[in-house]
């Protein structure tokens, strides 16, 4: 909400100050063109990010870069002096906007953790890596709790223990009801982390969980559907230049075919077959399917940028539009790897319950990694997806995919 609102400031900001200097019709269309590529660089540069407690002054040069940029190709179109004006001016009030919003709304939240063992150290774990929390760790009994909370002001209170004991939910209901935020481990890494722990779930779980409309929900579907080919078509003509050119450099770089098709496995456990620029050596699988793995000796000079970029994987979007695959969802896995992965980890087999994706909440959300415990933690942001999936879910996927294209993070 406060990236919308801020988005929704600056562009009434903007189109105020373009009135205030009576900017031309035509200037004023390219002016939108800046906005819009300015809160585009915000975006993938993290700079709307307001759960930090203040910005850098990298964060702050990084503004001014952005639209010293953005407005000096604006002037070299126009050549309107009043651009010079502008210029300051809006970027003065993006940097105060955004200082004030952040002073206005971050607050330090104190958080205590009831439980023990594992399910405590995933928490304590997962409260190190984020912004705006204060852990006070309790190491005593129920009966201390709720004084405890009281004496610290606790505003959010985890639960690291599955089943609680009658007495126990007596006195943290009690607390609950007193202001505090309390919250089960399974909803807190749904809700914070945005993954689902398969290592905690059981068939009860999913019976009564909410979501999972994506599923049922034919509208819900219609619309996706809608989505994959409009994204598709608009995509593969932006990059159709990329494609011709890596095709040329995969050619003269290794022999072998261009393109290569491989079976993978897709909704409702069907195998299709899926297409790739090839990244690897034609020999590469000559003993036998194996997992890819980080610097991937197999894997050619070109073929490690286009991993990197996502390039490689521009001819999946003949799959999309085919219907094999959508635009976003898990990431397809070949039949071998998976009758491997599923006496392994429960539930592994849920993700084959939608389309797989070009890329998905799984690749943007966790670092590339080949073993088995990385399937599982894909595993875990391919359920959140699937339960919690929406039209404004894969826009956020696609926005943190282009950052990944941008910044070359892929795998």
């Amino acid at each position: 909400m406060l990236r919308l609102f801020y988005m929704g400031a600056l562009g009434a900001i903007f189109s105020v100050l373009m009135s205030v200097f009576n900017l031309t019709t035509e200037t004023s269309v390219i002016g939108l063109g800046v906005l819009f590529f300015i809160l585009l660089g915000l975006y993938l540069f993290d700079l709307m990010n307001f759960d930090i407690p203040r910005y850098s002054l990298k964060n702050y040069l990084t503004i001014i870069f952005l639209n010293s940029f953005f407005f000096f190709i604006w002037f070299l179109i126009s050549s309107d002096f009043w651009l010079i004006i502008f210029y300051f001016l809006f970027t003065a009030i993006i940097i105060f906007l955004r200082s004030m919003i952040n002073i206005i709304t971050y607050r330090i939240k104190p958080v205590s953790i009831y439980g023990e063992g594992e399910l405590k150290e995933n928490l304590e774990k997962s409260l190190g890596r984020l912004e705006g929390y204060r852990y006070l760790k309790f190491s005593g009994n129920i009966d201390e709790l709720e004084e405890f909370v009281e004496k610290n002001d606790i505003k959010l209170l985890l639960l690291g223990k599955m089943r609680l004991e009658e007495n126990e939910i007596e006195k943290i209901l009690k607390i609950k009801l007193r202001n505090t935020h309390v919250m089960g481990y399974l909803d807190y890494m749904l809700e914070i982390e945005k993954k689902i722990e398969v290592s905690y779930i059981n068939e009860e779980w999913l019976l009564n969980a909410y979501g999972f409309e994506i599923l049922r929900s034919k509208f819900q579907n219609k619309i996706k559907r809608v989505f994959d080919i409009g994204m598709s078509i608009t995509i593969g003509l932006m990059t159709f230049p990329v494609m011709i050119i890596a095709a040329i450099i995969v050619r003269l770089e290794s022999p072998g075919a261009i393109i290569y098709s491989q079976a993978r496995v897709g909704e409702n456990e069907k195998e299709f077959f899926v297409y790739k620029f090839r990244s690897m050596r034609q020999d590469a699988e000559k003993d036998g399917a194996k997992w890819a793995q980080k610097n991937d000796p197999r894997v050619t000079k070109f073929g490690n940028f286009m991993r990197k970029t996502r390039i490689d994987e521009l001819p999946q979007l003949l799959n999309v539009i085919k219907g094999d695959m959508s635009f976003i969802g898990p990431r397809p896995e070949r039949m071998v790897f998976i009758k491997e992965l599923e006496k392994q980890i429960p539930y592994y087999g849920l993700r084959h319950m939608v389309k797989p994706g070009l890329t998905g909440w799984a690749q943007v959300m966790y670092p590339y990694g080949a073993t088995v415990e990385d399937a599982k933690n894909k595993l875990e942001y391919d359920l959140y997806y699937i339960k919690c999936y929406s039209l404004y879910l894969d826009i956020i996927i696609l926005f943190k995919t282009l950052k990944t294209v941008v910044f070359g993070k892929g795998r």
